[in-house]
Protein backbone atom coordinates (compact mmCIF):
# COMPACT_ATOMS: atom_id res chain seq x y z
CA UNK A 1 0.00 0.00 0.00
CA UNK A 2 1.49 3.15 -0.95
CA UNK A 3 1.64 5.96 1.66
CA UNK A 4 -0.73 8.06 -0.80
CA UNK A 5 -3.37 5.94 0.49
CA UNK A 6 -2.68 7.03 3.72
CA UNK A 7 -2.32 10.63 3.57
CA UNK A 8 -4.60 11.55 6.61
CA UNK A 9 -2.31 9.81 8.84
CA UNK A 10 1.10 10.19 9.58
CA UNK A 11 3.61 9.51 6.61
CA UNK A 12 7.22 9.42 8.49
CA UNK A 13 6.63 9.36 12.42
CA UNK A 14 10.33 9.79 14.21
CA UNK A 15 11.23 9.45 17.27
CA UNK A 16 9.65 11.09 20.23
CA UNK A 17 12.67 12.73 21.44
CA UNK A 18 11.12 11.36 25.06
CA UNK A 19 13.19 7.72 24.55
CA UNK A 20 15.37 5.82 27.14
CA UNK A 21 15.10 2.36 25.54
CA UNK A 22 15.61 2.49 21.81
CA UNK A 23 14.48 -1.47 21.10
CA UNK A 24 15.11 -1.57 17.42
CA UNK A 25 13.45 -4.94 16.60
CA UNK A 26 12.66 -5.52 12.96
CA UNK A 27 13.42 -3.23 9.93
CA UNK A 28 10.83 -0.12 11.30
CA UNK A 29 13.53 2.07 13.34
CA UNK A 30 10.69 2.79 15.35
CA UNK A 31 11.60 2.27 19.40
CA UNK A 32 9.52 0.25 21.87
CA UNK A 33 8.01 3.32 23.34
CA UNK A 34 6.71 4.87 20.13
CA UNK A 35 4.72 1.25 19.60
CA UNK A 36 3.79 1.51 23.27
CA UNK A 37 2.19 4.56 22.36
CA UNK A 38 0.18 3.78 19.48
CA UNK A 39 -1.34 0.70 21.32
CA UNK A 40 -2.34 2.69 24.26
CA UNK A 41 -4.05 4.96 21.59
CA UNK A 42 -5.89 1.75 20.32
CA UNK A 43 -6.67 0.70 23.82
CA UNK A 44 -7.79 4.16 24.86
CA UNK A 45 -10.52 4.09 21.69
CA UNK A 46 -11.84 1.16 23.19
CA UNK A 47 -12.30 1.66 26.68
CA UNK A 48 -14.20 4.67 26.10
CA UNK A 49 -16.13 3.02 23.62
CA UNK A 50 -16.94 0.39 26.46
CA UNK A 51 -17.72 3.00 28.69
CA UNK A 52 -20.03 4.86 26.06
CA UNK A 53 -22.33 1.15 26.07
CA UNK A 54 -22.54 0.60 29.55
CA UNK A 55 -22.23 4.53 31.04
CA UNK A 56 -23.87 6.99 28.43
CA UNK A 57 -20.52 9.15 29.06
CA UNK A 58 -16.24 8.49 29.18
CA UNK A 59 -14.51 9.04 32.67
CA UNK A 60 -11.72 10.92 31.22
CA UNK A 61 -12.91 13.74 28.83
CA UNK A 62 -9.52 14.43 27.69
CA UNK A 63 -8.65 11.60 26.81
CA UNK A 64 -11.75 12.02 24.88
CA UNK A 65 -10.80 14.94 22.84
CA UNK A 66 -7.17 13.72 22.74
CA UNK A 67 -8.18 10.50 20.70
CA UNK A 68 -10.21 12.54 18.62
CA UNK A 69 -7.96 15.33 17.82
CA UNK A 70 -5.52 12.29 17.17
CA UNK A 71 -7.83 12.30 13.67
CA UNK A 72 -7.01 15.59 12.53
CA UNK A 73 -3.19 15.15 13.13
CA UNK A 74 -2.12 14.63 9.37
CA UNK A 75 1.74 15.85 9.71
CA UNK A 76 2.84 15.87 13.10
CA UNK A 77 6.49 16.07 13.90
CA UNK A 78 6.60 12.63 15.88
CA UNK A 79 4.87 10.14 17.34
CA UNK A 80 3.99 11.57 20.54
CA UNK A 81 2.69 14.79 18.57
CA UNK A 82 -0.63 12.61 17.45
CA UNK A 83 -1.45 12.45 20.96
CA UNK A 84 -1.12 16.28 21.61
CA UNK A 85 2.49 16.38 22.29
CA UNK A 86 2.62 14.99 25.94
CA UNK A 87 1.05 11.80 27.50
CA UNK A 88 -1.39 13.53 29.82
CA UNK A 89 -3.91 12.79 27.27
CA UNK A 90 -3.06 9.23 27.11
CA UNK A 91 -3.19 8.02 30.63
CA UNK A 92 -6.59 6.52 30.41
CA UNK A 93 -5.05 4.43 27.64
CA UNK A 94 -1.70 3.61 29.28
CA UNK A 95 -3.57 1.91 32.20
CA UNK A 96 -5.83 0.03 29.89
CA UNK A 97 -2.88 -1.46 27.96
CA UNK A 98 -1.85 -2.97 31.47
CA UNK A 99 -4.95 -3.95 32.33
CA UNK A 100 -6.16 -5.22 29.27
CA UNK A 101 -3.02 -6.79 28.25
CA UNK A 102 -1.99 -7.97 31.62
CA UNK A 103 -4.98 -9.71 31.64
CA UNK A 104 -7.14 -8.54 34.05
CA UNK A 105 -10.70 -10.32 33.44
CA UNK A 106 -12.36 -7.04 34.37
CA UNK A 107 -11.11 -5.99 31.02
CA UNK A 108 -11.99 -8.58 28.63
CA UNK A 109 -14.32 -6.76 26.02
CA UNK A 110 -11.82 -4.26 25.77
CA UNK A 111 -9.13 -6.43 24.95
CA UNK A 112 -10.75 -7.84 22.70
CA UNK A 113 -12.16 -4.22 21.38
CA UNK A 114 -8.53 -3.65 20.81
CA UNK A 115 -7.12 -6.86 19.13
CA UNK A 116 -10.06 -6.32 16.77
CA UNK A 117 -9.23 -2.67 15.65
CA UNK A 118 -6.13 -3.94 14.81
CA UNK A 119 -7.19 -6.58 12.85
CA UNK A 120 -9.38 -4.11 10.77
CA UNK A 121 -6.70 -2.13 10.14
CA UNK A 122 -4.94 -4.51 8.47
CA UNK A 123 -8.09 -5.14 6.10
CA UNK A 124 -8.49 -1.30 5.83
CA UNK A 125 -5.01 -0.97 4.32
CA UNK A 126 -6.19 -3.51 1.76
CA UNK A 127 -8.89 -1.04 0.57
CA UNK A 128 -7.56 2.07 -0.86
CA UNK A 129 -11.40 3.28 -1.67
CA UNK A 130 -12.41 3.14 1.91
CA UNK A 131 -9.15 4.96 2.77
CA UNK A 132 -10.00 7.71 0.96
CA UNK A 133 -13.35 7.79 2.18
CA UNK A 134 -11.95 7.93 5.74
CA UNK A 135 -9.57 10.80 4.64
CA UNK A 136 -12.92 12.95 3.32
CA UNK A 137 -14.80 12.09 5.87
CA UNK A 138 -12.26 13.43 8.26
CA UNK A 139 -11.66 16.68 6.07
CA UNK A 140 -15.21 17.16 5.83
CA UNK A 141 -15.88 17.03 9.56
CA UNK A 142 -12.94 19.87 10.22
CA UNK A 143 -15.22 22.23 8.26
CA UNK A 144 -17.88 21.33 11.17
CA UNK A 145 -15.60 22.49 13.56
CA UNK A 146 -16.24 25.75 15.91
CA UNK A 147 -14.15 27.53 18.25
CA UNK A 148 -15.97 27.22 21.42
CA UNK A 149 -16.37 23.69 20.59
CA UNK A 150 -13.85 21.10 19.25
CA UNK A 151 -16.05 18.18 18.34
CA UNK A 152 -20.08 19.60 18.71
CA UNK A 153 -22.46 16.74 17.73
CA UNK A 154 -22.29 17.40 14.00
CA UNK A 155 -18.54 16.76 13.90
CA UNK A 156 -19.26 13.50 15.85
CA UNK A 157 -22.20 12.77 13.28
CA UNK A 158 -19.86 13.10 10.70
CA UNK A 159 -16.82 10.98 11.66
CA UNK A 160 -19.57 8.34 12.87
CA UNK A 161 -21.19 7.93 9.39
CA UNK A 162 -17.24 7.40 8.20
CA UNK A 163 -16.55 5.10 10.08
CA UNK A 164 -20.30 3.32 9.70
CA UNK A 165 -19.38 3.94 5.52
CA UNK A 166 -16.16 2.47 5.72
CA UNK A 167 -14.11 0.13 8.59
CA UNK A 168 -18.06 -1.22 9.53
CA UNK A 169 -18.32 -2.68 6.75
CA UNK A 170 -14.98 -5.00 7.08
CA UNK A 171 -14.71 -8.09 8.93
CA UNK A 172 -14.81 -9.15 11.71
CA UNK A 173 -16.94 -6.33 12.91
CA UNK A 174 -16.65 -5.19 16.21
CA UNK A 175 -20.01 -5.56 18.15
CA UNK A 176 -19.83 -3.74 21.39
CA UNK A 177 -21.55 -5.06 24.33
CA UNK A 178 -23.41 -2.85 26.85
CA UNK A 179 -27.03 -1.47 28.23
CA UNK A 180 -29.27 -1.30 25.80
CA UNK A 181 -30.74 2.06 27.19
CA UNK A 182 -27.56 3.81 26.05
CA UNK A 183 -27.01 1.76 22.57
CA UNK A 184 -30.30 2.92 21.98
CA UNK A 185 -29.54 6.63 22.13
CA UNK A 186 -28.05 8.05 18.75
CA UNK A 187 -26.38 10.63 20.56
CA UNK A 188 -24.06 8.07 22.50
CA UNK A 189 -23.82 5.37 19.61
CA UNK A 190 -22.49 8.16 17.24
CA UNK A 191 -19.90 8.74 19.80
CA UNK A 192 -19.03 4.98 19.86
CA UNK A 193 -18.75 4.97 16.72
CA UNK A 194 -15.98 8.27 16.65
CA UNK A 195 -14.33 7.32 19.17
CA UNK A 196 -13.94 3.60 17.22
CA UNK A 197 -12.57 5.63 14.23
CA UNK A 198 -10.08 7.00 16.37
CA UNK A 199 -8.78 3.70 17.30
CA UNK A 200 -8.38 2.72 13.50
CA UNK A 201 -6.25 5.78 13.78
CA UNK A 202 -3.95 4.75 16.47
CA UNK A 203 -3.88 1.02 15.20
CA UNK A 204 -2.80 2.41 11.34
CA UNK A 205 0.07 4.31 13.51
CA UNK A 206 1.16 1.14 15.39
CA UNK A 207 1.26 -0.38 12.06
CA UNK A 208 3.48 2.42 10.43
CA UNK A 209 5.52 2.27 13.57
CA UNK A 210 6.66 -1.52 12.87
CA UNK A 211 3.96 -2.99 15.54
CA UNK A 212 2.63 -6.45 14.78
CA UNK A 213 0.89 -9.40 16.17
CA UNK A 214 4.60 -11.54 17.15
CA UNK A 215 4.78 -8.56 19.31
CA UNK A 216 1.73 -8.74 20.92
CA UNK A 217 3.03 -12.36 21.84
CA UNK A 218 6.21 -12.07 22.56
CA UNK A 219 6.60 -8.60 23.92
CA UNK A 220 3.79 -8.05 25.82
CA UNK A 221 5.10 -7.68 29.47
CA UNK A 222 7.75 -5.09 27.69
CA UNK A 223 4.81 -2.91 26.19
CA UNK A 224 3.47 -3.28 29.90
CA UNK A 225 6.66 -2.05 31.44
CA UNK A 226 6.97 0.81 29.24
CA UNK A 227 2.97 1.91 29.65
CA UNK A 228 3.44 2.21 33.18
CA UNK A 229 6.46 3.97 33.04
CA UNK A 230 4.95 6.81 30.39
CA UNK A 231 2.22 6.41 33.07
CA UNK A 232 4.01 7.30 35.72
CA UNK A 233 5.78 9.97 33.76
CA UNK A 234 2.52 11.42 32.66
Amino acid sequence: MSDNNKTHYPENTRSTGATDSPDRQGTSGHTLEERTLALAGVCQAATMAEQLANNGAVSDFRAFDTSLQSLYEMNPDNTLAVYGGDTTGLKLGLKTLQEAFGRNEDYLNVLKYSLTLLALERKLMKRPDYLQGIQKGILDSQVLRSGTEDFPAPVIAKLANTYTQTVSLLQPRIVVSGKPFYLKQPAITEKIRAILLAGIRSAVLWDQLGGSQWQLLFKRKPLIETARRLQQRA
